[in-house]
């Protein structure tokens, strides 16, 4: 195990030099707000049948609530379907209008940074945060995901959106998210994890980006108090202490998880 760490670092620190050019982190603060969103209107031609939602999130609100929504997906007012993702559950309306809710049972901390990735294909779904596969509870989704819909990050818009208490909204930052029209492995993810939020996604996974963090800063259509900030990738130190967080959160996570 010592080892394997020791490599991930060296591996991270060689890799300092393909940093990320959208040093750019999506900032919504500083109060719960139904006003602060992005949204974007992505093709999701690709991955009706199966996607990845993969991102690095941390959140500012010192509060017990685990339900925040920070990513919504709602197909055409014509059709059915849609995507809810929060800290507590993970949602998918297919296109038939059948809606399934699998929950989970994690717990984060405000003003940390955690990886978070959603996979999904017909009658399977994963989560992982950390590069910790994470226990879900519910039936699994069985379908396809209507196209045609919008994003939006922040909160939860449209049919999955239960919630009343306008501090659930999200309050903090988003890095790096991705979708992907691929269902990601345990080893995509560790992969990732481990490389951390300072490095671009691997040629092998870029193939797969169906929105990438590059179409959310350029493309997104921002309403509110959300604004782009630095991304706190500028430095070798900004990696070096990274890649020792990212060790110390994914055994954090694994002791949390048993």
């Amino acid at each position: 195990m010592r080892g394997i760490t020791i490599l991930n670092l060296l591996t991270t620190l060689l890799m300092f030099s393909t940093t990320t050019s959208s040093n750019s982190l999506l900032r919504f603060f500083d109060e719960p707000s139904g006003e602060n969103y992005v949204t974007l209107h992505p093709d999701f031609s690709l991955a009706r049948n199966e996607f990845s939602v993969c991102t690095w999130l941390r959140r500012k609100l010192n509060t017990n609530l685990v339900g925040m929504s920070w990513f919504s997906y709602t197909a055409p007012k014509s059709r059915a379907g849609g995507i809810l993702l929060n800290m507590a559950s993970f949602h998918v309306m297919v296109a038939s209008g059948v809606a399934y809710r699998l929950k989970f049972n994690t717990r984060t901390m405000h003003g940390e940074w955690y990886h978070l990735c959603y996979t999904w294909k017909s009658g399977y779904a994963e989560f992982y945060i950390n590069g910790v596969l994470v226990p879900l509870t519910g039936l699994h989704p069985i379908g396809q995901v209507a196209v045609g819909g919008s994003i939006v990050l922040g909160q939860g818009l449209g049919s999955f959106d239960e919630q009343t208490d306008v501090m659930e909204k999200f309050v903090g930052d988003i890095y790096q998210l991705n979708v992907f029209k691929k269902t990601l492995t345990l080893q995509d993810v560790t992969e990732m994890y481990y490389n951390g939020r300072c490095v671009e996604l691997c040629r092998a996974l870029a193939y797969e980006v169906v929105l990438s963090w590059t179409d959310v800063l350029k493309k997104g259509e921002v309403k509110g108090a959300v604004t782009q900030e630095d991304g706190e990738c500028d430095t070798v130190w900004d990696v070096i202490s990274g890649a020792a967080e990212r060790i110390v959160g994914h055994v954090k996570m694994r002791q949390t998880i048993k």
